[in-house]
């Protein structure tokens, strides 16, 4: 179990510093204000532009998940089964996913809220709330595709 305590911290820990370099590569391409309107949302009208920055979330996503796995089977004691492997995952997922909500959303974006990053005076970019939201809907995202990522795992392992 302490195998998996240090995985998911050790990569949820990286992926949160490459996550921040994702994030800011979107926004300074202009890809993030192309995906989202003034209110947060995500625009219903999809072009090359939001179609290649969603396929890029999804791919360092699914690839942060599998590597973490990747790395928890060389470090575990014992060969984890898709269980453990489903757990390593979703620790790695959810650490994201609260440093997004913490970090990113709440401290840099909500309070701080600086003007190079040019994000708009709306309820989205200046109140809390959207955001813990949006961190609720993603934990059942996260569950299932924690739970795709382990298969992959075990399909390709």
């Amino acid at each position: 179990m302490d195998d998996l305590i240090v995985n998911v911290i050790k990569i949820g820990g990286m992926g949160c510093l490459a996550f921040t370099f994702f994030v800011l590569f979107m926004a300074f391409t202009g890809i993030a204000s192309e995906m989202r309107d003034e209110e947060g949302n995500f625009k219903k009208k999809l072009n090359m532009k939001t179609a290649f920055g969603a396929t890029l979330f999804v791919s360092f996503l699914f690839g942060l998940m599998y590597v973490g796995n990747l790395y928890y089977i060389v470090s575990a004691a014992e060969s984890p089964g898709l269980l453990l492997l489903w757990t390593n995952s979703f620790g790695i997922f959810f650490v994201l996913n609260l440093y997004d909500l913490l970090i990113l959303d709440y401290l840099i974006v909500v309070k701080w809220h600086p003007k190079f990053l040019k994000l708009p005076d709306t309820n989205y970019y200046t109140s809390f709330k959207p955001h813990l939201l949006g961190f609720l809907k993603a934990v059942p995202l996260g569950i299932g595709a924690s739970f795709i990522a382990s298969i992959i795992t075990v399909g390709l392992h």
